[in-house]
């Protein structure tokens, strides 16, 4: 599962800056064995220390001594496996799983599918495509009250003009 995004080196000693798709990050320095993903295949990384700083993590893989071995990881994923990760609290869900969703008005009205999730300084946004056409929607409360990930799908409060109306289903 894909838990961030490693976004830069941070110094000379091989530390980078990871993008954690959380919003908690710091629940994921409990963790030692990570997987990074990157354009020219997977590797294993074990963490020898980190920190939380202004929502982004500060971390240093073992093996990983200096800046330019730090660079060499700018733009991959970091993943893990999911019986890894912290449990989730109550009314938490982990953002890769909102993928798929049907997207549903609450008179029971389909808007389309989340096909993406944008990760902003702001909040999570959903991608919702239907019809080749496309929403996006904060993923807050106040949009999305109703969400069943086992069952598929969840229901979306929007203002109108929110939803293109040709997204709508007849």
């Amino acid at each position: 599962m894909d838990i961030g995004w490693v976004a830069r080196p941070r110094g000379l000693r091989g530390e980078v800056w990871v993008m954690a798709y959380s919003d908690q990050p710091e629940r994921l320095l409990g963790l030692r064995d990570y997987r990074l993903q990157g354009p020219h295949g997977a590797r294993a990384l074990r963490l020898a220390s980190g920190r939380c700083q202004g929502g982004r993590l500060s971390m240093l893989f073992e093996g990983v001594v200096d800046r330019t071995q730090a660079e060499g990881l700018c733009g991959a994923t970091l993943q893990m496996h999911r019986r890894d990760l912290p449990p989730l609290e109550e009314d938490e869900v982990f953002l890769a799983d909102l993928m798929g969703l049907e997207a549903r008005l609450a008179d029971g009205r389909v808007v389309g599918r989340v096909e993406g999730v944008l990760e902003l300084p702001a909040g999570p946004i959903l991608e919702i495509r239907a019809r080749g056409s496309e929403a996006l929607v904060p993923f807050h409360r106040r949009f999305v009250p109703k969400l069943d990930v086992a069952a598929g799908w969840l229901e979306l409060e929007v203002p109108e003009g929110m939803i293109p109306d040709g997204m709508l289903a007849p």
